[in-house]
């Protein structure tokens, strides 16, 4: 059963004019000059620094916060920032590309001691270790990758054009954005882009900004449900799919609408489609927590930073934290616990604007013995809430299958009381019984990392743990707008079992093989991070960012460090 619902001849034609306008225009795209491309990479970051304000204000009227407020700031951080800062990566890569074959890598590519290949992904160039001091990241390759291979679209001397249709998410402002510029400049495919009906709001500020691109029919914009992505996806013009949303809407795209149907399909491993569909579908985020002698400075910037993790976009992010993985018994967790209480109760509520989100709070919280919410929650807010008591050995709990797109945090023990033992059963819980292969992330003591026992447990938790991204002591959320950094799920799914997605987008380094990426970062950093719940100077610190990734210099990064100083 296919995925398009019956519409009128008109409407299908619509449809059906503006692939085929796309088919024709994908030659031509595919073989266009370095020197063109350069050029709307240019026009369409100055167009998106002009419109920024007004992106940012739609934002805040949709979630229904004050942009003039700190939590307005979120506004700018997820929606323009994140598209100048890949419009900025891009061209460096692009004049790399143009000067000397491939994007300038950030370092050195060093081999691990199980023989792996890494590079370094952050910090790159000038100005990025002012803005984040202390975090670090590295790109990891797959097992048998030998060699570091980059931009192999662009060592084509004549490629073929492709048509990819992008299913654009509708949570995050800025995802349809990246996902489109990196098939366009990464991947070198033409666009047709589908809003997503919750934030189609967004569509009409991307083609103005992309206007270059949209003229030319490079990129086209679309609207409507689920009709429209069937029909978009089973048309024969079209060569490829992304889309960042749920699995069941994978699925219902890879083996069909009907449940018959899919396990048959899935049985048999018939996919509906015989496209390469590439996708970036959530997660049930861990944060792991190992035991040791934390500072109470230490816990108190961890509590704050794993609450904005919760608390950011409302909690509507793939990448909010939502399962904190403790050691039973152990003291630390207790203080853990009262602290993040402290600051779930000090910030206010926020509409739940994403469709679904009480439902899936009512049936996560229904009959939970160990329930703590805060905050009064007027009409149509949900509380931020703890959800305490899992047990970690029932592996088909509601709570480790489905993700809690919504403001609750869940909070699992286990019995290993040392850092060895808890590192190996955090790390196999994690794999084996939570849904998901997107981000994770591992708190150790600072004190401790420099011992090398500690060092050597945390990185073959790191090297067994299957996700796109792992943070240690930061949130790995942080990966999603550095550019450089790839994201997408860990690539040992299948289609059949698709968890987080296959493939990667950002990747401004245009790096091929990938296994995972590791971020590093100082649990009490130089700044209070933009996502802390409780920074006083979020918005004008957004707003700020945004002029600095549209232009860059020392006056603009001095404006920026002042201004988070004063959070």
């Amino acid at each position: 059963m296919g995925l398009a619902a019956k519409r009128s001849p008109e409407y299908t034609e619509d449809i059906d004019r503006k692939v085929w306008r796309a088919r024709e225009a994908a030659d031509r795209f595919a073989r266009e000059p370095i020197s063109r491309k350069l050029g709307w990479l240019y026009q369409i970051r100055d167009r998106v620094a002009r419109a920024a304000e007004r992106w940012a204000a739609a934002s805040c009227e949709h979630t229904r916060i004050s942009l003039s407020s700190p939590s307005g700031g979120e506004a700018w951080i997820l929606g323009p920032l994140g598209a100048l800062r890949l419009l900025r990566l891009l061209s460096i890569s692009l004049s790399d590309i143009e000067r000397r074959g491939a994007p300038r890598l950030y370092g050195k590519p060093r081999r691990l001691a199980s023989g792996q290949l890494a590079v370094p992904a952050f910090p790159g160039h000038l100005y990025d270790r002012g803005m984040l001091p202390g975090v670090r990241a590295e790109i990891r390759f797959l097992e048998g990758v030998s060699e570091v291979v980059q931009a192999s679209f662009y060592a084509q001397s004549r490629p073929q054009g492709r048509v990819a249709v992008v299913l654009g998410a509708g949570n995050v402002g800025s995802i349809p954005a990246l996902d489109t510029l990196h098939k366009l400049f990464v991947e070198g495919q033409v666009v047709v882009l589908k809003m997503n009906p919750v934030n189609a709001y967004v569509g009409p500020i991307l083609e103005d900004v992309m206007k270059p691109l949209v003229d030319l029919g490079y990129l086209t914009i679309v609207y409507g449900g689920a009709d429209v992505g069937g029909q978009l996806c089973e048309h024969e013009q079209v060569d490829e799919i992304h889309i960042t949303g749920s699995d069941r809407s994978h699925d219902a795209i890879v083996w069909g609408t009907d449940k018959a149907e899919r396990q048959r399909r899935r049985e048999q491993n018939q996919p509906l489609l015989q496209k390469r569909i590439t996708s970036e579908l959530g997660n049930i985020t861990p944060v792991m927590v190992v035991p040791g002698p934390y500072t109470d400075r230490e816990l108190d910037a961890m509590a704050e930073s794993i609450a904005g993790m919760v608390t950011m976009n409302a909690s509507f992010n793939c990448i909010s934290a939502k399962m904190l993985v403790l050691p039973r018994g152990w003291a630390g967790g207790e203080r853990l616990l009262a602290a993040l209480a402290r600051v779930f109760s000090a910030v206010p509520t926020r509409y739940a604007y994403y469709p679904g989100a009480e439902e899936r709070y009512q049936v996560l919280t229904r009959d939970m013995p160990d329930v703590q919410a805060f905050g009064t929650a007027e009409a149509g807010h949900l509380p931020w809430t703890l959800i305490r008591g899992l047990d970690p050995s029932a592996a088909s709990s509601l709570h480790f299958k489905m993700e809690p797109f919504c403001s609750i945090l869940n909070v699992v023990e286990l019995d290993a009381a040392d850092p060895a033992g808890f590192l190996a059963r955090a790390t196999d819980f994690c794999n084996d019984t939570l849904w998901g292969t997107l981000n994770a992330m591992l708190f150790a003591p600072t004190s401790e990392l420099n011992d090398p026992a500690l060092s050597a447990q945390i990185e073959e938790a790191v090297q067994r743990l299957r996700y796109g991204v792992v943070g240690i002591n930061h949130w790995s959320g942080v990966a999603y707008m550095l550019g450089s950094t790839p994201w997408g799920g860990h690539p040992s799914t299948t289609l059949g079992d698709i968890q987080s997605g296959q493939g990667w987008v950002h990747n401004t380094l245009m790096l091929e093989g990938i296994e995972k990426c590791v971020l590093w970062g100082p649990i009490v950093p130089a700044f209070k991070p933009v996502w802390s719940p409780l920074h006083r100077t979020c918005h004008i610190v957004g707003q700020k960012l945004c002029a600095f990734e549209a232009d860059p210099d020392l006056w603009r990064l001095s404006q920026l460090g002042f201004n988070a100083l004063r959070a």
